[in-house]
């Protein structure tokens, strides 16, 4: 079992065999398209809106794979998971839980957690604290964890936030319980527990795999562990008491090494591995994220600094190997960035890659993945809305959610 755990650790798990986006940041966390796409010039007219859909309440982004969508949101007293086709919109299936979580920091009560497909399951994390695992096919019940009930977890300021890790035979959460509760890993068979480690709060940030670690970001530290069972390879300190939140997801840089941004005055790190342990290599602050995590195209990082709740936001370029900042467009909104590969990358470099940048007010940007400043090859609007939801995208087309109020909305604009 363990020698099979780590042969499927050298590379990133086959969530699906035609999923385009199956989870958080698409197919390998890191926030770059699964295909090469070439997106039209929207300078003179905003996309297409193929189809809209109510999204209820909920930060949760969406997830696709074999032309489905799987949308999370909650109405009313029900958490509901939810398909509907790619191409139309219609919808597919749907599947209803009760909603427990009561109000924190956020009127908002819908879960915060992109959903997770693999192995023809979807696993959904509730801001309760549930995990709840269906059919990809046709919505069927197959299991559910009250995982923060079972290890005695806080809500901490907004609920249950990160999104489930697929490893091998085995869904491992940032439960942030005590007694051993921290982090969990169920099997996807049937969610019992495999493994329990840690009594480290949760984050809102999720885990990677890097090599043959497990990265675990949470409350006040990030963890390198054992997939196979949890026991802890090394630790760094991250995070700060008080108000905070660590929410951006970890990210590898072109030299092999670590990327971990929080705002709140934390700033980023950068570290490697070395002889079983780990190594700070830089520290600081040239892109210090709220929530929104960057990208790492050859050897630079692209991604936005500040706090959407004080204080100016930037979008910024460092450079991946010293943390220096190469650029920055000032005055910008916070932005989820998608890294949209060419048809014919540097293989080093990633020469011709583009970005496309999702603003939460809701502006779309399409530039270059250029060390050569901020230079937009078009601009253009989306419906209004606070777009806070993390995007997906199936070759030219983007689903993006609105939240807040009666008003929410799913949205498949074509690019």
């Amino acid at each position: 079992m363990l020698g099979l755990a780590i042969l499927n650790l050298l590379s990133w798990p086959d969530c699906c065999a035609c999923a385009d986006w199956p989870g958080l940041l698409g197919q390998k966390r890191d926030g770059f398209s699964s295909t090469s796409v070439t997106l039209s010039d929207h300078s003179k007219a905003p996309p297409k809106i193929r189809w809209e859909v109510d999204a209820g309440q909920g930060y949760a982004g969406a997830a696709i794979a074999e032309n489905l969508v799987v949308l999370f949101f909650r109405d009313g007293q029900e958490d509901i998971i939810q398909t509907v086709s790619l191409d139309k919109g219609n919808t597919i299936w749907k599947t209803t839980f009760p909603a427990t979580y009561q109000q924190g920091i956020d009127r908002d009560t819908g879960p915060r957690s992109v959903p997770q497909i693999a192995q023809g399951k979807v696993f959904a994390y509730s801001a309760a604290g549930t995990l709840h695992c269906v059919d990809l096919q046709d919505g069927r019940k197959l299991w559910s964890r009250e995982l923060r009930k079972d290890y005695n977890a806080e809500d901490g300021y907004f609920g249950a936030g990160n999104s489930p890790l697929i490893v091998d035979t085995s869904v491992i959460v940032n439960v942030g319980g005590r007694k051993k509760g921290g982090v969990v890993a169920l099997s996807i068979a049937d969610g019992k527990t495999l493994w329990a480690s840690t009594d480290a709060d949760a984050s809102y940030a999720s885990p990677i795999l890097w090599k043959q670690d497990l990265v675990v970001p949470t409350r006040l530290a990030t963890y390198g562990m054992n997939p196979a069972d949890g026991s802890v390879r090394w630790q760094i300190p991250f995070g700060q008491r008080g108000p905070t939140v660590n929410a951006a997801t970890p990210i590898i840089t072109q030299e092999d090494q670590l990327f971990l941004t929080s705002s709140y005055g934390i700033g980023f790190i950068m570290a490697k591995q070395a002889a079983g342990s780990i190594e700070i290599v830089q520290k600081g602050d040239s892109i210090s994220s709220q929530y929104a995590t960057p990208v790492c195209v050859g050897r630079n990082l692209f991604g936005s600094d500040g706090r959407e709740d004080g204080g100016e936001t930037d979008f910024r370029c460092i450079d991946g190997k010293t943390g220096t900042t190469v650029w920055t467009k000032s005055g910008m909104p916070i932005c989820h960035t998608i890294a949209i590969r060419s048809e014919a990358p540097n293989p080093k470099e990633n020469q011709g890659t583009n970005l496309l940048l999702v603003g939460i007010n809701g502006k779309l940007w399409h530039l270059p993945a250029s060390r050569e400043g901020f230079k937009p090859v078009w601009s253009t609007q989306l419906p209004e809305g606070k777009y806070r939801a993390l995007p997906a995208m199936s070759k030219n087309l983007l689903v993006v959610r609105t939240s807040g109020g009666s008003n929410s909305k799913w949205r498949c604009v074509e690019l």
